[in-house]
């Protein structure tokens, strides 16, 4: 069991709610191996005054990540990545969700005119960086 510190950050001009932009960093982080099974999460209080948003924010952020299985909250002592987050549920439940992050990252990105070719080869140099 190892403490997860990496950065959780919010846009205040993005127009996503808050708890929506915490939920998203933490799946991101899961999904990006950057949050493994067992990672401890900062409390609600210590990442609400980090995000300078109120407490309940994280909450709301936390519970609904439980509910999905993809944190644990062990009073006393926690909250945590779950050994096996349900993000991994059934393959078609899997690919499903797949297809939805794409069309609405290709959706987002063409609003700013980003073509499909420069979208793989941005992804493409991530996945560069990763290794």
């Amino acid at each position: 069991m190892t403490t997860a510190h990496p950065i959780i950050s919010i846009d205040p001009r993005s127009g996503v709610p808050f708890y929506r932009q915490i939920i998203d960093r933490i799946l991101m982080g899961v999904a990006g191996g950057d949050f493994k099974p067992g990672d401890r999460l900062p409390t609600v209080r210590k990442l609400a005054i980090d995000l300078q948003v109120n407490p309940n924010t994280v909450s709301r952020a936390y519970r609904e990540l439980e509910i999905r299985q993809v944190l644990t909250t062990q009073r006393g002592t926690g909250t945590f990545v779950a050994a096996e987050p349900g993000v991994a549920q059934d393959q078609a439940k899997r690919l499903e969700f797949l297809e939805k992050i794409c069309d609405e990252f290709v959706a987002e990105a063409g609003k700013f005119g980003f073509s499909l070719r420069e979208l793989v080869a941005a992804l493409n140099d991530r996945l560069s960086d990763r290794r």
